[in-house]
C-alpha cells in the first residue's frame, strides 16, 4: 500500500499550479469515433485519465492495488523520471482525499464530468469553475505518465469495443429506440447522445446524467461485452426517457397514490432495467440472434431486487406483450407489491426447478 502525505500533496499541488494551465476550464474540442443517429461514442483521452485517477484514488484509499503501482504497466512506470512519478503520485493522492471518495452522482465527480464532456453551461459559478481549474491541474501533471505508460493500450480498447458495437446499432439501433419510444411513451430529443467509453466507470460499469430540457451524457466501462454491450447502452440511453416527470414515472406515481402506497426508491430503476431489458431481448430474438438473457436477471440470481421479479412477470410483461395499457399494468404492478402472494406451504418435497430462460 502506497501512501502520500499531505505536506507530498501540497508540494505536489504548487508544482502543478505552476505548469501551463491554459483552457483548464475548458474542454477541447471532441471528435467522436463513431456517429450514429442517436449516439456519439467517444475515446477521449482527459476523460480515461479522470476515470484512471477516480479509480486509483479508490484503491489507495482502500489500500488495494492502483494502477502503475501493479500490473502490467509498472515495468514501464519504472523507467519514468522521478518528476514524472511524482506528479502522478500527486494527483492520485488529491483524487484519493476529494474525488474518489464522493459518489459519480455528487458535485466532485459531476462537475468533472460535464466540464470534460464540454458542457460548459453547467459551471456557472465561481467555485465550480475553480474547482474543475484545480482538478484540471492535477490531471496535467498526471499527463506524462498516463500517456507513456497507459494511454496507447487503453484507447484501442475503447475503440475495439466501439467498433464491435458498430455493426449491433447499425442493425438494431432503429428497432430497438423505435421500441423504446413506444413502452417509455416519450420520444427521444438531445440526440445524438454523447457516450463516453472509459475503463472503470464505478461500481456498476455504467451510468448516466440527464440534461434539461433534453438530453444526457453517459459514461460506459468497456468490460460489456456482445449483446450486454448494446443493452447497457440502450439502458442507460432509456434514463433519459424515464425522469421524474415523464409518462411512466408519472404512470407508476398516480397509481401507487390512488391506493395510498408509498413506492420504493428503487422501483422505478428496477422496471428501467426490466423493460429496456425485456425490448433488447426480443428484438434480438427475432433477429435469428443467439438467444439473450437480459442485464437483470444476473442481478436477480445475485438476490438483489429478487422480490420483485415475480411481480414484473406477472403484472408488467403484460404491458410489454402489448397486453396491457401503461395504466393498467402499473395499477398492477403497484398491487401486486402491495399484497404479495403468501408464500407456497412447505410439504417436505422438493420444488421443481424454475425453466430456464
Amino acid at each position: 500500500m502506497r501512501r502520500t502525505t499531505k505536506a507530498g500533496v501540497i508540494l505536489g499541488l504548487g508544482m502543478l499550479l505552476s505548469a501551463p494551465s491554459a483552457n483548464l476550464g475548458q474542454a477541447p474540442e471532441r471528435t467522436p469515433v463513431v456517429k450514429t443517429p442517436r449516439f456519439a461514442f467517444y475515446s477521449d483521452f482527459d476523460t480515461n485519465l479522470n476515470d484512471a485517477l477516480i479509480a486509483a484514488g479508490v484503491a489507495r484509499k482502500d489500500g488495494k492495488p492502483e494502477l502503475f503501482h501493479s500490473g502490467a504497466e509498472v515495468s514501464c512506470y519504472g523507467k519514468l523520471p522521478q518528476s514524472a512519478r511524482a506528479a502522478w503520485d500527486g494527483a492520485v493522492g488529491y483524487y484519493a482525499e476529494i474525488i474518489s471518495p464522493a459518489d459519480w452522482s455528487d458535485r466532485q465527480q459531476y462537475l468533472l464530468r460535464v466540464q470534460l464532456a464540454g458542457f460548459d453551461e453547467e459551471l456557472k459559478e465561481a467555485g465550480a469553475r475553480q474547482f474543475v481549474e484545480i482538478a484540471g491541474s492535477f490531471r496535467a501533471a498526471a499527463t506524462p505518465a498516463y500517456k507513456e505508460c497507459r494511454w496507447a493500450a487503453q484507447d484501442e480498447k475503447n475503440r475495439r469495443w466501439i467498433e464491435e458495437l458498430k455493426p449491433r446499432l447499425a442493425a438494431d439501433e432503429q428497432r430497438i429506440a423505435g421500441r423504446l419510444e413506444q413502452l417509455y411513451q416519450k420520444r427521444w430529443n438531445g440526440l445524438p447522445i454523447p457516450v463516453d467509453i472509459v475503463e472503470t466507470v464505478n461500481w456498476s460499469g455504467a451510468n448516466s446524467i440527464l440534461r434539461g430540457p433534453a438530453g444526457g451524457h453517459l459514461l460506459i466501462s468497456n468490460s460489456y461485452q456482445g449483446p450486454a454491450a448494446l443493452e447497457v447502452v440502450f439502458h442507460e440511453a432509456s434514463h433519459v426517457l424515464m425522469d421524474r416527470s415523464d409518462p411512466l414515472r408519472q404512470a407508476l406515481d398516480r397509481a401507487a397514490s390512488a391506493v395510498d402506497f408509498r413506492l420504493p426508491g428503487d422501483l422505478w430503476h428496477v422496471v428501467l432495467f426490466y423493460t429496456t431489458g425485456e425490448a433488447v431481448r426480443r428484438i434480438l430474438d427475432d433477429g435469428g440472434k443467439s438467444e439473450y438473457t437480459p442485464m437483470v436477471y444476473a442481478i436477480f440470481d445475485r438476490g438483489t431486487w429478487v422480490g420483485y421479479r415475480k411481480a414484473l412477470e406477472s403484472t408488467w410483461r403484460p404491458y410489454i406483450d402489448g397486453e396491457r395499457t401503461l395504466s393498467e399494468a402499473s395499477a398492477s404492478l403497484i398491487e401486486a407489491l402491495r399484497k404479495p402472494e403468501e408464500p407456497e406451504p412447505d410439504n417436505g418435497q422438493p420444488k421443481p426447478l424454475p425453466r430456464p430462460r
